[in-house]
């Protein structure tokens, strides 16, 4: 009996799914859309390097800088959170 073909795509997120990365994979997109979503004049001081356990690190150019995006931190994950469609991003660590 022949089985049906099932797309690679279909394959493959049912494969990410069962092995337990699916979740990963949204908290890299989270590191990648982070200049995209805080727009491009806080981009310019401060860079996503790394997300671990929902917390996001983010290398500021200045303490000045650090101080001022920890007013906007709730802001940042909340849009942050919305681009991915759900509560990946928990926390915001400026270093």
């Amino acid at each position: 009996m022949l089985r049906r073909a099932e797309s690679i795509n279909k394959v493959l997120k049912r494969t990410i799914t069962n092995l337990g990365l699916d979740r990963k994979i949204r908290e890299f997109d989270a590191v990648r859309l982070f200049a995209e979503v805080v727009g491009e004049k806080i981009a310019q001081k401060a860079q996503a390097v790394k997300i671990d356990r929902g917390t996001l690190t983010v290398r500021v150019a200045s303490s000045a800088w650090r101080q001022e995006l920890n007013y906007t931190k709730a802001e940042m994950i909340d849009k942050l959170n919305a681009a991915l469609g759900d509560n990946i991003v928990t926390d915001i660590y400026f270093t």
